[in-house]
């Protein structure tokens, strides 16, 4: 079951995708607030989304009967809290990203460069080389994407399997992962060592495995330091 939520996801994930790249498309004078309504669209679909795992483990860990359809619970509890959770670390995500050059944050290939192999590896060379010149300015964008992604990661919990407001949630998380840091830096690294070598030899299709495990070690991180 938890595998077929993964695969609905990604389908799901990919139709919203599409449609937010076409109601962007009126943003398209300004780089930042076109990528940042994708985001923010994407985020809050995938987020509640997302949220499902949660509420779907909660309800096996206590042993109670459970149906795919309450994987979908992060649509019916809370939902305002948690679009303001989403909101709120999608724009903390995207102003951190103004570290970095506009050509980085742009790059793309053109369809002549992925039809030419020496258009394509020239295309890389620019790239790195204005990667090689702003390193410092790289590693504080990956530092703040790191940070932030673990100190809120359990705002959508707090918002959507506990009730809080959606301020109280953020806050919240920040309050239970920082003495915490470390050991969930670990832990998500480990489980992202893991995938990338499980990722590559199945050609992709041990994300469908992978991702639901993912979201079970989170949500079991955030079970056993709310209960400590």
């Amino acid at each position: 079951m938890y595998t077929a939520f993964t695969l609905f996801s990604l389908i799901v994930s990919i139709v919203v995708t599409t449609v937010s790249n076409g109601i962007s498309g009126v943003f398209s004078f300004n780089t930042f607030i076109h990528n940042t309504t994708i985001a923010i669209i994407v985020g809050i679909v995938s987020g509640l989304l997302n949220v499902g795992f949660a509420h779907f483990a909660r309800k096996d860990e206590a042993g109670e009967d459970v149906e795919f359809s309450h994987f979908l619970d992060g649509f019916r509890f809370n939902v305002k809290s948690v679009t303001v959770v989403i909101v709120v670390t999608v724009l903390l995500s995207q102003i951190s990203s103004l570290i970095m050059p506009e050509e980085l944050t742009t790059f793309q290939l053109t369809e002549e460069q992925s039809q030419d192999f020496e258009l394509m590896m020239m295309a890389f060379e620019d790239v790195s080389a204005v990667l090689q010149a702003n390193i410092g300015k790289f590693c504080l964008f990956v530092g703040l994407q790191v940070f932030l992604s673990i100190v809120l990661i359990f705002a959508p919990y707090f918002a959507s399997l506990i009730g809080k407001d959606g301020i109280e949630s953020l806050a919240d998380s920040v309050r239970l992962t920082l003495p915490h840091f470390l050991k969930i830096f670990l832990a998500l690294l480990l489980i992202t060592l893991i995938a990338i070598p499980v990722t590559v030899l199945t050609i992709g299709l041990g994300l469908l495995v992978i991702v639901p495990l993912m979201h079970l070690v989170a949500y079991d991180i955030f079970s056993q330091l709310t209960k400590e």
